[in-house]
């Protein structure tokens, strides 16, 4: 029966374990068999199970757990060892680019500093960092993420305070003055009522529980603007880097960006609640009649 047992490792991780097997089996009593072949089938299974995961910074392949490859690259083929490099190769310089170890098959797009929007590139993409914009001269921008810089204003009375790239010229009042503060003063009324329908719309929001949103994405997107899209996005958990991410794969199609940015926030929030979080903060962000065009949208498609 050691001869056996022999016999037996020898074919153990071979496609004859069957055959194996089976001599083993009509040299034994019925007791053996049983014994041998449950033996058998847990060394089967340990021989295909294989290790379950990778260790800490290793990335599972096709085969192997293998290392990311290094800023600046992209993977081209997974490792052919346990812990082994795989084949990286350069991101395109000026094109695109990679700013941290990963293991991806792609780089990233680099970004684009958009002149008709009063941007221009401080620092230019390398292979391992985007491209960083800034306000061109004369322009500026008040908030941390800019797509797009104001053109600073003129001064007809002289300047207090120059522009700058973060900030506005604030001009100094000139004999008019008064005749300004009494237009304000005029325009104080319509702008209270206009805050007063604002806060109404505010507190009119239906609540439809688990409508799956996903076939009206497209919809949506036609119904807003893409700085709309992209300023809702952001203050429900998309961040600026995949923003960024789907601005730079669909830099010439604004539409598919719209719908892209959609999704994603679709997919992160879940269905549940997703059409109540959309339509409160269309609302929140002063956006009433679109809020209602979806509404009246999704109520037509559920009432036929």
């Amino acid at each position: 029966r050691n001869g056996d047992w022999e016999h037996l490792r020898d074919f153990t991780h071979s496609d004859g374990i069957l055959t194996s097997v089976a001599g083993s089996l009509f040299r034994g009593d019925s007791a053996q068999v049983t014994d041998v072949s449950s033996k058998v089938l847990k060394l089967s299974k340990n021989a295909t199970e294989g290790e379950p995961g990778c260790k800490e910074g290793l990335h599972r392949g096709s085969k192997f757990c293998c290392l990311p490859c290094p800023p600046g690259t992209r993977k081209a083929a997974d490792c052919e060892e346990d812990g082994g490099r795989p084949s990286c190769i350069p991101c395109e310089e000026a094109k695109d680019y990679t700013d941290r170890s990963h293991f991806s098959p792609r780089c990233r797009r680099c970004k684009i500093c958009d002149e008709e929007h009063g941007l221009e590139v401080e620092k230019n993409c390398t292979r391992t960092q985007n491209t960083k914009c800034r306000c061109k001269s004369n322009f500026f921008c008040n908030v941390s993420q800019c797509d797009h810089c104001n053109p600073c204003m003129m001064c007809e009375h002289g300047i207090l305070e120059n522009c700058t790239p973060t900030s506005n010229t604030k001009c100094k009042q000139g004999s008019s003055s008064k005749l300004l503060w009494l237009c304000a003063l005029l325009l104080i009324l319509p702008s209270a009522l206009v805050c007063c329908c604002k806060n109404q719309c505010l507190e009119t929001v239906l609540y439809f529980a688990d409508i799956d949103l996903s076939k009206y994405i497209s919809s949506i997107a036609e119904q807003m603007k893409i700085t709309q899209v992209r300023e809702f996005v952001r203050k429900n958990g998309i961040n600026e880097a995949k923003i960024d991410e789907i601005k730079n794969d669909n830099l010439q199609d604004t539409a598919e960006q719209k719908v892209q940015l959609l999704r994603n926030w679709y997919q992160l929030h879940g269905r549940k609640g997703a059409y109540y979080a959309l339509v409160k903060g269309l609302r929140k962000a002063n956006l009433c009649a679109l809020a209602e065009k979806i509404e009246d949208m999704v109520q037509k498609d559920s009432a036929s």
